[in-house]
Order: C-alpha cells, then structure tokens, then sequence
C-alpha cells in the first residue's frame, strides 16, 4: 500500500502562524512573505486535508473546529522540531514554561522569583497564569494546579506543594470588632467571597455558627479581589495564610477568631519530555528548598 503523502512543510508552517495570529496580514510579516503566499499555503493545505481550516469573515478569519485541532497539534510539534535542532546544534534548552494558578503566581510565586533568578541565572522561566488546564509538553513543562477539598479534581495527582486553611481577616481598624479575638465577632460583617459561598458555608460550619444566610454578601471571581476589597475596609475575606502573611507581619489586616477551615491543596505536576527534565528538576529543588526556608 502506498504512503499517503505528506502535506507540504511550507503549508503546515503557514498554517500554524495564521492560525496563531488569527491573521493572514500578521502571519505575512512573521514569516516575511506576501498575504498571497500565506493564503495560497492555507489554501492548499486545505485541499490537502480535505477540511475547512479557517472561516473567512469580513476583514477577519476564525478557526474551525478541525483548524483548531491542527493549531494545537502543529504549534506543539513545531516547539519539538526548534527543542531538537537547538540540541544538536549544542545549545541546551534553557526556557521553562511555566502554568500557575493566578492566586499562587500573584500572592506567593512571583514576589520569590528573585531567588530562582538567583540561584539559576542560566534558566528563563515563561509564565502563563490560567485557571485553564494545560496539556504538559505542548502547551507548559511545569503546572502548578489547585483543587479544593470538596473537588471532584484528584488531589492525589502530582507532587503536593502546600495545603490551604482560611481564616478570616479584616482591615486592621481601630477600635478592633468587639470580641475580635472570638469567632463571633465575624457577625453582623459584610462577608467577601471569591467562589459561590461554599469556603464561608465551611467556616461557619467548623465554628459552629449560625448566620451566614443573614449576613450581607459581596462576590468576586478572583480571590486577589476579595483580599484587596478586604484590606479597603469593604468586608470580611477568608484568607489563606500562606497568602496573606506580608499583610498579618505589616498589620494591615488583623485575624478575626479562632476558627479556620480547609481549603484544597496545591500541586505541581510535570510533562514527561526528556528536553525539559533538568530545568524542570531545578525548578521543582527550588521550590521545595524554599517552602522548607521561607513557610
């Protein structure tokens, strides 16, 4: 049986910028061709795979839902192909692409960068914050993923990096709540969320409380919005305090109560490609050295 033949490499390149810049225009430049040349590439690979790739529109273009899938799976590919030419070539890989939950990134992650730099000066880090998963080796090397104890997510998936517990927190005002240092004084406070009310429920819960119905409600999607309407005075935030601990050292916020309540963990998971084991080693050493220095 004969071998299928294969599409034409100048096509699949094409191909993949335009489906990258969502532009025929951009993906011209990048490649430093005419528009005609890259919508001639398209169109033969089109033809080629016998599929729509792109829905031409007015003065724009989109993906199909097969265009998407080759994106995705030519961008990896091409990643791959630029990995082993810079091997043979002799020059180790020294990007590491990094995946980070936004809250991690903003409120523990980046402010210790510093010391990775440090330490690694030879290693750059790419970092995308995302809620989103990633498909390790194609889209990131390295993940770093939260799920919350109620969670249908495995929490036994990757290497555990920390457990979270909320407590509540408030603007350090003066005079305090009354009876601030019990788990009653959170009444009567405007409770600030950034899920759908469930970390609150499960604080009211372990403390044994009633009130959480009556209580005034303010939501946000993002947990770094919770925290900031928390230290503006607008309400109550439950924070992680692995989070919030420049905040408690500096008193801008101030502890209400006793009780606190389990959040989720954090984990690191890893891709599994070779060109990427000794930065992702590094990487994951660092991280662990400095959670033992720095809790």
């Amino acid at each position: 049986m004969p071998a299928r033949r294969f599409p034409s490499l100048l096509a699949l390149r094409a191909f993949e910028v335009a489906a990258r810049h969502l532009s025929f225009t951009s993906a011209a430049r990048e490649l430093h061709v005419s528009q005609a040349a890259i919508s001639r590439h398209v169109r033969a690979l089109e033809a080629d795979v016998g599929r729509e790739l792109f829905r031409r529109l007015h003065r724009r273009v989109e993906l199909t839902a097969a265009g998407s899938r080759l994106a995705a799976e030519l961008a990896a590919a091409f990643v791959r192909i630029g990995r082993a030419v810079e091997t043979v070539r002799g020059n180790a890989t020294r990007r590491l692409r990094l995946s980070v939950e936004p809250a991690f990134a903003a409120r523990w992650l980046v402010p210790r960068l510093g010391r990775f730099a440090a330490a690694h000066p030879q290693i750059e880090l790419e970092l995308e914050t995302s809620d989103d998963l990633r498909v390790l080796g194609r889209d990131a090397d390295i993940a770093i993923r939260y799920a919350a104890t109620d969670s249908r997510r495995s929490n036994r998936r990757g290497k555990l990096i920390f457990a979270l517990e909320g407590v509540p927190v408030i603007a350090a005002l003066r005079p305090r709540p009354p009876g601030w240092r019990h788990d009653r004084a959170v009444l009567g406070q405007r409770l600030l969320h950034d899920d759908d009310g469930r970390a609150w429920r499960g604080w009211f819960a372990a403390a044994g409380l009633a009130g959480f119905e009556g209580a005034r409600h303010q939501y946000f999607s993002d947990y770094s919005l919770a925290l900031q309407a928390a230290l503006q005075g607008q309400g109550i935030a439950l924070g992680a305090a692995e989070f919030i601990e420049p905040e408690l050292r500096s008193g801008k916020l101030v502890r209400l109560g006793q009780t606190c309540v389990a959040f989720g963990a954090y984990r690191l998971l890893e891709s599994g490609e070779r060109a990427s084991a000794v930065l992702r080693s590094a990487f994951s050493s660092w991280l662990e050295r400095e959670i033992q220095a720095h809790p």
